[in-house]
């Protein structure tokens, strides 16, 4: 296994000068550090990590903690946070967060004992006071709790568009099937935007709550039938993601309902199986290039010690397809 001394010889520089370029210093002019890079891969040197965290005192490296990569919108958020955190120069330790709090508080702790610099997690409901005494620097998505540093989506604007696209294409009773309405959940907006649009505007509206688990497991049967079985003259659907308005959207066809003539459909996400489908669902587009970004450069901010707000939001779009 070759050393940080053959590379030195190979390029004929100080090992001092091998060890500036591994770390990125801007003290190295273009022709040597080449030389180095060059070396390296001929020798096939992989420098020790573990070490070179130890000098500098941090690793380059940030813990993402999530619900469940089987979970389609987690799962192309930590594509989006892997490769803004490459472009930064910095790895991604990615964990997911099960359902209970003490899972959640074993999870977390062993990525900030895993030498990770700072932590993205997903927002889990009673962890707030938790995230707001770790000492690691923490950004999490999709909370509101005014004590901790946060990104989420509009989920505000998300429920506005979705339901007022629903009543300009004339539904006049409108079921929302939610998350979890969880404390300090910034989709809670998407929900309460929904009631506040169909009240100002005259329309029946009816809620159903979907739990944590069901939406871990996309096990969504038992929430869909109970729509379809209990209400027989609804005429539109704002589910709060792609999977679940998807589930709506065969069902309804099963049962020999037209779409979107007799049922109008909106899911929420605009995972890329929203476009496969038929018909192709309408849905809230989350841009998740940007969230990501937000996320992986507010968590560095705050590694390095710079202030940055405490609250950052992305804008969303409606992107109509057709389910509407």
């Amino acid at each position: 296994m070759s050393t940080i001394n053959d590379v030195a010889k190979e390029a004929n520089v100080s090992t001092a000068t091998v060890s500036r370029v591994i770390n990125g210093s801007s003290r190295i002019n273009a022709d040597t550090e080449k030389k180095v890079l060059d070396a390296m891969s001929k020798l096939r040197y992989s420098p020790n990590t573990i070490a070179r965290s130890l000098a500098k005192g941090h690793n380059d490296c940030i813990g993402f903690l999530l619900p469940d990569l089987s979970m389609p919108f987690w799962a192309k958020l930590a594509h989006e946070v892997e490769k803004c955190a490459k472009s930064h120069g910095w790895n991604v330790m990615i964990s997911s967060a099960p359902k209970n709090l003490d899972d959640y508080y074993a999870a977390y702790n062993r990525l900030s004992g895993s030498m990770v610099s700072g932590i993205i997690t997903t927002f889990i409901g009673g962890t707030a006071d938790f995230i707001g005494r770790s000492k690691t620097p923490t950004v999490t998505i999709g909370s509101i709790n005014e004590g901790s540093h946060s990104v989420s989506s509009n989920d505000e604007q998300g429920g506005i568009f979705a339901t007022r696209h629903l009543i300009s294409r004339g539904c006049k009773k409108i079921i929302h099937i939610s998350g979890e309405m969880l404390p300090q959940r910034s989709s809670n907006a998407r929900t309460y935007a929904f009631v506040k649009e169909c009240e100002q505007s005259g329309i029946q509206c009816k809620l159903y709550e979907t739990s944590l688990v069901d939406q871990v497991e996309n096990d969504y049967a038992g929430i869909v039938g109970n729509v379809f079985y209990e209400n027989a003259d609804f005429d539109g659907i704002f589910a709060s993601n792609d999977i679940l308005a998807s589930m709506c959207l065969s069902t309804a066809l099963s049962l020999g309902y037209r779409v979107p003539q007799d049922i109008k459909i909106v899911g929420y996400d605009d995972i890329p199986i929203s476009a496969m489908i038929y018909p192709p669902l309408t849905t809230i587009h989350q841009n998740y290039q940007k969230l990501a970004t937000l996320a992986v450069e507010t968590v560095l901010n705050l590694i390095n010690g710079v202030d940055v707000p405490m609250k950052q939001q992305v804008p969303v779009e409606l992107i109509v397809r057709g389910t509407t």
